[in-house]
C-alpha cells in the first residue's frame, strides 16, 4: 500500500512536467494566408465600395426614395463595416477577413438598392 502511494507521489510531478513542453514560435511573425501587400488593396477595394454605397444613400434620401431613418441605419451599417476593416486590417487582412467585407459592403449595397427602388407610401 505504501508503495503505491510513494510511487504515485513520484509519477504526479513527470506527468504534469510533460505537460508543459515549451512550444516553437512560427517561423515568421506573419501569419499563413495574410500578404501585406494585397492588404492595401483589398481595403481600398472595401473602401471604394463603401464609398459608392455612402453615396447611393445620400442620393436615395435627398431624391425622397429613402426616409431618414432608412438612410440613418444604412450609414450607421457602412460606419461599422468601416470600424471592422480598419480592425482587420492593423495586422493585415487573411482571406476569411477579406471575405467577410466584401460580403458585408456587397450585402450593404444591395440593401441600399432595393429600399431605394421600393415603392413609398403617398
Amino acid at each position: 500500500m505504501r508503495l503505491s502511494v510513494v510511487l504515485a507521489v513520484l509519477l504526479v510531478p513527470t506527468a504534469a512536467q510533460a505537460q508543459f513542453v515549451p512550444r516553437t514560435p512560427p517561423p515568421s511573425d506573419r501569419m499563413p494566408g495574410i500578404s501585406d501587400m494585397a492588404t492595401a488593396a483589398q481595403r481600398s477595394t472595401v473602401d471604394h465600395d463603401l464609398r459608392e454605397t455612402r453615396a447611393r444613400i445620400r442620393d436615395g434620401r435627398d431624391a425622397g426614395q429613402l426616409s431618414k431613418r432608412e438612410a440613418r441605419a444604412l450609414r450607421r451599417e457602412a460606419g461599422q463595416i468601416s470600424t471592422l476593416a480598419d480592425r482587420y486590417g492593423r495586422d493585415g487582412l487573411s482571406d476569411s477577413e477579406r471575405r467577410e467585407l466584401e460580403m458585408r459592403a456587397q450585402v450593404l449595397r444591395d440593401l441600399t438598392a432595393a429600399q431605394r427602388l421600393r415603392p413609398r407610401a403617398p
